[in-house]
Formats: structure tokens, sequence, C-alpha cells
């Protein structure tokens, strides 16, 4: 009886050692592969796998219990890893978001990719609760939670969840605290509803310019600053909007809101960057960003051709919802 019970405690020892592996094995094909290499990565560890020429891969990786990113130098996507996976990666090296997924560790990467889905629908989008009247605001709010735990968490890992639905606490709490005052703003800016304006601000190519001065003409404005990281990545971004939409029914206008002191840094960006459109300095003239409640930058706003608001806050020229945008006005 003695031997019996010493032979199932040794057994049951190499059966866990065999289950708890010290390390991820990651592998799977990419379709339409260019990259030679696939890079995981997070803020603590790093490591580069080769990707065969037919698109297949496979390497181990010893990892702590996270979120990581894959990339192949153009795509990436969020991989949760722990060891002791054994997890199979099929995607297209042209679209991430075809990914799919096979062997241990399915489960938690698969919430994670329905949740992404998630996120990208009307749902997380601050700005639609802002528009609505308290209770149909309220009713919305209760749609996303209901959306949110009806994505099953059944053998996903525990730290994913929580750190999941912490961010939709934070979510919630953000547009519960803010409610009242971005809905009284999306009122008072409403499409339709009057523009603010801007009054004899200083232009790069000398004299001034008003809002006025540009009616008929659509007009999309960019409220930045020469210190500011995220306005300046919008810069490409912008310059390739302006391109495409040269000489047709719509102006680009930038005004920066510098300090005096950068007056001459303005100046400067605007020749190193080779920035086009119209280029103004609002000085101490702080009247049209505080009219449109702007407390962070960079903030984008489109005008219609009879100065009438059609969005106070209108998506970036890196989103392509705004050539969606234009197009829907047939600029």
């Amino acid at each position: 009886m003695k031997k019996i019970v010493l032979f199932l405690f040794i057994t049951s020892i190499f059966i866990g050692c065999k289950e708890q592996k010290g390390y991820v094995t990651l592998s799977g094909k990419i379709d339409n592969v260019e990259s030679k290499e696939l890079m995981i990565a997070s803020k603590k560890f790093s490591k580069k796998i080769t990707v065969s020429d037919d698109g297949t891969f496979k390497d181990t990786l010893n990892v702590e219990k996270g979120i990581y990113t894959m990339s192949n130098g153009v795509n990436k996507f969020p991989l949760f890893l722990a060891n002791g996976y054994d997890l199979k990666v099929n995607t297209d090296a042209t679209d991430f978001s075809n990914i799919t997924f096979n062997g241990k560790g399915t489960k938690s990467n698969n919430y994670i990719l329905e949740r992404i889905k998630f996120s990208k629908t009307d749902l997380f989008n601050p700005k639609s609760y802002f528009l609505l009247e308290k209770p149909e605001f309220e009713e919305k709010v209760r749609e996303f939670i209901k959306t949110s735990v009806a994505i099953s968490t059944t053998d996903v890992d525990s730290m994913i969840v929580t750190q999941i639905r912490n961010d939709d606490t934070r979510f919630l709490d953000y547009i519960k605290k803010n409610y009242q005052a971005k809905y009284n703003a999306a009122v008072k800016f409403a499409k339709g509803k009057p523009s603010p304006k801007f009054t004899n601000f200083e232009n790069y190519k000398g004299g001034t310019t008003s809002l006025d001065d540009l009616k008929g003409k659509y007009v999309y404005i960019d409220v930045w600053a020469t210190w500011c990281g995220p306005c300046k990545q919008q810069i490409p971004f912008l310059k390739k909007v302006e391109d495409e939409y040269h000489g047709k029914n719509i102006e680009f206008v930038s005004i920066s809101t510098d300090r005096k002191n950068k007056y001459k840094a303005w100046k400067k960006m605007i020749v190193d960057r080779q920035m086009g459109g119209i280029q103004l300095y609002a000085g101490t003239d702080h009247s049209f960003s505080q009219e449109y409640q702007i407390n962070s930058i960079p903030r984008f706003i489109l005008v219609d051709p009879e100065g009438n608001i059609v969005d106070a806050d209108a998506p970036r020229p890196s989103d392509p919802k705004l050539i969606d945008l234009f197009n829907s006005l047939n600029i």
C-alpha cells in the first residue's frame, strides 16, 4: 500500500512539473509575409522571432504573465502571455485584426480580441454619450455594462479580466463625472450653431486673418502649440490631407497658442516642418480657445462656408473618419 502511495506521489510530481512549463511556446503562420521578423515586446521584455519564407514561425519565451505586443514593423496586436502557454497564432501580415488563436492561452487572447472589437463600437465613444439627453445617456450606460458582461470570461486569466474591468470602471466614471458639462458644451456647439470667431490673428505670411475672411469655404482649424508632442505628431498627416484637398472648397488653418517666448520657435517650426495651410498666431488673445472651452490640444474644428459649426471636435488628420466626414460634405 505504501509503495502505491509513493508511486502516486512521485507521478503527481512529474505531472505537475510537466504542466508548469517555465516558458511560452509561440508558433503560427503569417500570410502575405514580407518581414522575416516578429517582435514580441513589453516595457521590460523584447525578443525577435524569425519568420520563415512560408510565413511559419516558432520560438519559446520566458515571460512574466501579462500583455505583450506582437509587431511585424507595420502592424501590431496585443497578446496575453504566461509561462506554460502553447499558443498558435495565425494572421495576415497586412491586417492583424484577422488574427486567430489555437492551443493553450486561446481563451485569454480571444477575450482580448473580443474586447478590441467592442472598443471600436459607438459604446466606447465618449462623445456619443455627451450628445444624449439624461434618460438616453443612462440607457446607453446600461447597454455598455450589459455588452461588456456578455463577453465570456470562462477560462480567461483573472489578471486580464480584472485589468479590463478596471478600464471599464474608469471609462464609466469619466463619462458620468463629465456628462453635464460636456452635454452643455455639446448643445452650445451643436452642428449648425454659429461658430465662435477669431479676429485679426497674425498670419505668418503677413498681415492678419479672421474667420470671417474665410467665409465661402469650409474651414478646418487646428489649435496647437510648438511644445505639444501630440500636436507635432499630427503635422505629417495634416500636410497629407492638405495636399489631397488642395484647390478644393476648404481652407486649412493652424492657430498657434504659443506664448510670446515661443514666438520665434513658432516661426522656425513652420519653416523646418514645411507647414502649409494658413498659419496663424493667437498671441495673447485666448478668446477663441476660451469660447470653444479648449482645455487640451491638439483640437480640430470644422466650420462650414456660412461660418456655422460642422464639428466642434472634429477627427484628427490621422483618423480616417476625417476623410469620411469630408466626403459626406462633398468637399
